[in-house]
């Protein structure tokens, strides 16, 4: 008779202490409508380049961003164009060399979403 091999068999002695590892550090992803909507203003904290990251395997940018209403930070992704390219191309740059970029909101024209930089951003009393 074949004995059964062990399946998923967890080792007794491997801690179960919560601060190992958290899932609470991980960006979410942004609900662009929900930002329209509210007229969030936000920080750009990085910007990255996926090559095959997007919708079929198209290339795709991501921005990690930070609200200003509190909430952790969120990923906001783009496809990628030739206008989108080399705006968030030269925000990369202005990011690696100066830091965040600061006072953005989302915006739409059309179907497609893109940055705007707010003047002076509301302040919340």
């Amino acid at each position: 008779m074949k004995s059964e091999p062990t399946r998923g068999k967890r080792d007794s002695t491997a801690s179960h202490d919560a601060d190992e590892f958290s899932f609470s550090g991980i960006a979410l992803f942004a609900e662009k409508d929900e930002y329209l909507e509210k007229g969030l203003i936000f920080t750009i904290k990085a910007i990255e380049y996926q090559e095959t990251a997007g919708f079929e395997g198209a290339p795709r940018w991501a921005i990690t961003v930070a609200p200003s209403d509190g909430r952790p930070d969120e990923i906001i992704t783009l496809q990628a164009n030739e206008k989108r390219d080399q705006q968030l191309q030269a925000a990369e740059k202005h990011i690696a060399a100066r830091g965040p970029i600061h006072n953005v909101r989302l915006a739409k024209r059309g179907k497609a979403f893109y940055f705007d930089t707010v003047a002076e951003a509301k302040k919340t009393a």
